[in-house]
């Protein structure tokens, strides 16, 4: 806006009987343009300064009113240039201020909504990538631990002071679709255990015993990080509706860069209340194209066993595995001994 628009704004406002066109060479078309202008953007940078809803909406309320109000007086269906200059000059200011009143009623009837839509439709996104029978490893690395001198009312001193034998920081996770995976953890006796499903049945071993092998799925994701509270990376499509229902779900505005250069999206999905199962905050960083997960930050994890706080996943190769990889026959020698807790032999 400049120095001229501004001085016609200010007489204008100042002088409600005299004609602009007595004190400027401004033809008062021009100048009555010029000042519509000026109050719309006036009004525009104000309500965006200082947004408030129900305020919003009063003062919208009341334009429209007023806008009627002056409809109804009206006699007939008069031409401009013989209303009165006072008259003129009110129906250019309702004319700005209704402008400036839909503007602002449709950031605020649908700004909020196409957020969460942008966000609900990038989660369906990831889960459909997450479902794609495509091959992916990723390392764990844990974030942040638990304070040890800070225990919990509702945790007893033996579940607090009980460690988790199991080496979660360098862990490796590979996944194949929804159901099929293979982590091996390091113990703390300095051997390993590698689990897995390969979508029929779920397996687990330590490098010195026997195969596990279970018809639960689930039986042995005790090891994974967020399987206790329901939320792990590997299970990320069956918790679609959890995280739907459960979580506040936001996308970020700002995009960043992954290490291979692939423009990443962040979603932020904050736990509703302590009622809902899962981790309090989980952040997913996602391929912006393809939906392929990237990086995950599981926070706010179960407190006992010795657990992390948080913990973050993280891509780092996408190869093409054997069709076999996922049962436990490929990661064992032939003859080891198998237990099925089933019952079968």
């Amino acid at each position: 806006m400049n120095d001229r628009t501004d001085d016609l704004l200010s007489d204008w406002l100042d002088d409600a009987e005299e004609n602009p066109e007595s004190k400027s060479d401004v033809p008062a078309s021009e100048a009555s343009e010029a000042v519509a202008q000026s109050l719309l953007i006036h009004g525009l940078l104000a309500d965006i300064g200082r947004r408030d809803d129900v305020a919003e909406s009063e003062r919208i309320q009341a334009v429209m009113q007023r806008i009627d109000a002056e409809v109804s007086a009206e006699s007939g269906d008069v031409a401009l240039k013989h209303v009165p200059h006072r008259r003129r000059r009110f129906a250019i200011l309702t004319s700005a201020l209704t402008i400036a009143a839909a503007v602002m009623l449709m950031f605020v009837a649908f700004g909020p909504h196409q957020s969460v839509s942008a966000a609900m439709a990038s989660l369906d996104k990831v889960v459909e990538a997450a479902a794609k029978r495509l091959d992916r490893t990723y390392k764990v690395r844990v974030v942040d631990e638990y304070p040890r001198d800070k225990r919990p009312q509702k945790l007893s001193q033996q579940a607090w002071d009980r460690e988790a034998p199991e080496e979660i920081d360098g862990a490796t996770i590979h996944v194949r679709g929804a159901d099929q995976y293979v982590m091996t953890v390091m113990l703390k006796t300095g051997m390993t255990r590698t689990s897995g499903c390969d979508g029929k049945v779920s397996w687990s071993f330590r490098e010195d015993g026997q195969v596990h092998v279970s018809e639960d799925l689930n039986r042995f994701r005790g090891a994974v990080p967020g399987s206790q509270q329901d939320m792990p990376l590997l299970n990320i499509h069956a918790n679609l509706s959890q995280l739907k229902i459960g979580y506040d779900i936001e996308l970020a505005d700002d995009q960043e860069t992954g290490t291979d250069g692939t423009l990443l999206s962040r979603l932020t999905c904050i736990r509703k209340s302590n009622e809902v199962r899962g981790p309090k905050q989980v952040e997913v960083w996602f391929d912006a194209e393809d939906g392929t997960v990237h990086k995950m930050l599981l926070d706010g994890l179960p407190r006992g066993r010795g657990g992390p706080k948080s913990v973050m996943l993280e891509l780092v190769d996408q190869p093409d595995l054997p069709s076999d990889f996922f049962t436990h026959d490929a990661h064992h020698e032939p003859g080891k001994r198998i237990r099925y807790e089933d019952g079968r032999r």
